[in-house]
């Protein structure tokens, strides 16, 4: 172990640079903060690069170089108001296409920008047996330390990989049907239908655009949750979450 007492310390400048989404893609690490997720990172056997921790902090033994620092620097580079008492700095793991195509249950999410609700969607899709998530477009950042927290412990039980391009969607999945999350009054499949499908992917749209046109277009049914004819949406966690949970009666 080695001790950092100073926030002036060019490590610790290197590990704040990492609150910043263009930092971590050129390092192509990040911070993940806590005792629930450390836990996390050792059960998975996650390519841990450095653990920063307060003294008195028992440690998992992970194989990498361990820093006891004081509540100032933790301080310094947490991300939260109130920091917690151990953080680790994590290389990200890409996840390869091919593999990905393989995987019968898959829900997709185009464009969402609140770290809230793909943290909450990470959460559902662990609890409810979800294969895998897309995330497709512009959506925020996977890495960013707000998803991870709203993962609360779940970040890598589902595999995720992003894609841009409506046209791999089309390529490599063809053997999955499409299924959009859009009112239509063509080609609606009840959720009873969809759990007899041998490969699906649910598509759930941007919490402000809904569904982008692109992915509505090549979506081979539509479906929809019943709900009082009083209350106009649901927020997109929510109806994600009711739909995987529905999939799995």
């Amino acid at each position: 172990m080695h001790n950092i007492e100073t926030v002036s310390n060019n490590k610790i400048k290197e590990i704040c640079k990492l609150h910043l989404k263009k930092y971590r893609e050129e390092a192509g690490l990040y911070i993940c903060e806590g005792g629930k997720i450390i836990e996390e990172l050792y059960n998975t056997k996650t390519d841990v690069k450095e653990i920063f921790v307060l003294k008195g902090i028992k440690v998992p033994d992970f194989k990498c170089p361990i820093y006891i620092i004081d509540e100032n620097v933790m301080k310094k580079i947490s991300t939260t108001d109130t920091p917690c008492e151990i953080l680790a700095i994590v290389k990200k793991k890409e996840q390869p296409l091919d593999k990905f195509t393989k995987l019968n249950r898959i829900i997709l999410l185009d464009s969402i920008s609140d770290p809230g609700n793909l943290g909450t969607i990470i959460r559902s899709a662990a609890a409810f047996n979800v294969e895998g998530i897309i995330l497709f477009g512009n959506c925020v950042d996977l890495y960013s330390t707000k998803v991870i927290r709203s993962a609360a412990g779940n970040f890598y039980k589902t595999p995720v990989i992003q894609i841009k391009s409506i046209n791999d969607i089309k390529e490599n999945f063809k053997n999955h049907t499409l299924i959009a999350t859009a009112l239509s009054k063509e080609n609606n499949i009840s959720i009873q239908e969809c759990k007899k499908l041998d490969k699906y992917i649910i598509m759930f749209g941007s919490e402000a655009n809904g569904l982008s046109y692109d992915l509505t277009r090549i979506s081979n049914k539509n479906i929809k949750i019943n709900m009082s004819k009083d209350v106009e949406s649901l927020n997109l966690s929510v109806t994600a979450s009711i739909i995987m949970y529905e999939l799995t009666k």
